[in-house]
């Protein structure tokens, strides 16, 4: 699929689109990476580089799949992307300087604080796309295979239970490691950090990661070294967003996995067939020698031995149930979204996606809503090529796609005064 700024021409060939529509989203896709990471002064602080951190945003802007479905931009798009991210922390440095300490004079910081932990979260695809890739690559199967792939997706969508499927919440990714040092998204914090985007950090400081990294050491048979592990959850620092302050959700840390460095010269596969062996839903990335643990009942009853909060779960359930009790409250902008893990084929490893209602993301749900369409689900079922069922899930899926859902969002100098230390 082509870049979601360009237009095919009937030649094929493509062509930038309105670059207003480009400078808006991408407008909007920084301002979606700031709330990612700390405030810059601390960057600054900490001693990086104008260069340094205008490369973190846009390599954050390059991740967002609201941004860049296809994750590809043109030459002349990277350009605007470096140039607008360089101007805005160029203003942003300037401004901090005014306010900086004098030349030679820097506030003690511990030593892990600003470095890369290894252990990032990778940004979650979206699983609208998932399933159009599922029933087009049925559909595009040989005549000898469509059989076989045809019963593959009805077993998929139909009967094969999720691991989990959980809300998606609307905060900023943090991550303690089992070593006590807190993490933002890229960077590490320190073990000191009493808040990020503020937001306390209290809730995080009372889980025991280093009985997760234990028991994890116990699961693998090996003893995995200090610093190896990182549970990530959503900090959420954003109480005006869904009525979150109203529901109790302010300042709490929410956690939704966990990813593990794997020794130097371990075999993966084998790792990981006692991940699979223990219930334990995940997949492995050879570059780094990790493994990403999701959420699933083994992770979760880890998590909550360790006095991590974690969100409630959905009944296990298929992908076509799952999807036709979660459309209203979607459409209704209950929440952000929800988060489905599940199995997939090749060696007990699993697969995550985030299905968010049509008011988030730029837009991107029209994206949706089209690919959808385009599979002309009902013209299928009635030339009984696709299951009724799975028909049913991709109309309701269009139907959330464009839904006008209305989300309540507040930003803290909005709320009620009486909350004003929020």
């Amino acid at each position: 699929m082509g870049n979601s700024f360009c237009k095919r021409r009937r030649d094929g060939e493509k062509e930038v689109g309105d670059p207003r529509d480009f400078h808006s989203s991408l407008n909007h896709a920084l301002s979606s990476a700031l709330t990612k990471f700390d405030s810059l002064s601390t960057y600054f602080g900490d001693g990086m580089t104008v260069q340094a951190v205008a490369e973190m945003l846009q390599r954050e802007i390059r991740e967002d799949r609201d941004f860049l479905p296809s994750g590809r931009m043109m030459p002349s798009q990277e350009e605007q992307l470096r140039k607008f991210v360089m101007q805005m922390v160029g203003k942003s440095y300037g401004l901090w300087k005014k306010g900086a300490p004098p030349s030679g004079v820097k506030a003690a910081q511990e030593e892990e604080r600003g470095k890369e932990s290894g252990l990032e979260w990778a940004s979650i695809d979206h699983y609208p796309v998932w399933v159009v890739d599922q029933i087009e690559n049925y559909l595009s199967a040989e005549p000898g295979q469509q059989e076989m792939m045809r019963r593959e997706l009805e077993r998929t969508l139909l009967e094969e239970p999720l691991c989990s499927a959980t809300v998606k919440f609307d905060g900023t990714c943090f991550g303690k490691l089992d070593n006590g040092n807190l993490s933002g998204r890229r960077h590490q914090v320190g073990k000191a950090c009493e808040s990020y985007l503020k937001t306390s950090t209290a809730a995080c400081k009372k889980c025991n990661i280093e009985l997760v990294r234990a028991e994890l050491s116990r699961v693998f048979d090996a003893e995995l070294t200090p610093g190896s592990v990182c549970v990530w959850g959503e900090l959420m620092c954003n109480p005006g967003y869904y009525d979150y302050l109203a529901r109790g959700l302010a300042d709490k840390w929410i956690c939704f996995g966990a990813v593990v460095k794997i020794p130097q010269a371990q075999d993966l596969m084998a790792w990981s067939k006692k991940l699979d062996k223990h219930g334990f839903a995940h997949s492995i990335a050879a570059e780094g020698q990790k493994v990403r643990l999701f959420l699933c009942p083994a992770l979760r009853q880890l998590l909550t031995k360790a006095g991590c909060d974690i969100t409630d779960d959905a009944q296990q359930a298929t992908h076509a149930k799952l999807v036709a009790s979660m459309a209203k409250s979607l459409a209704a902008g209950e929440n952000e979204g929800i988060v489905l893990v599940f199995r997939r084929g090749d060696f007990g490893q699993a697969s995550i996606r985030k299905w968010k209602n049509s008011a988030e993301g730029q837009g991107v749900s029209k994206k949706h809503a089209e690919q959808l369409k385009s599979l002309k689900a009902r013209d299928l079922q009635d030339l009984g090529m696709l299951d009724p069922r799975i028909a049913d899930m991709v109309e309701t899926m269009i139907q959330v796609a464009q839904a006008a859902t209305a989300v309540p969002k507040l930003g803290r100098k909005k709320l009620p005064l009486a909350n004003a230390n929020i």
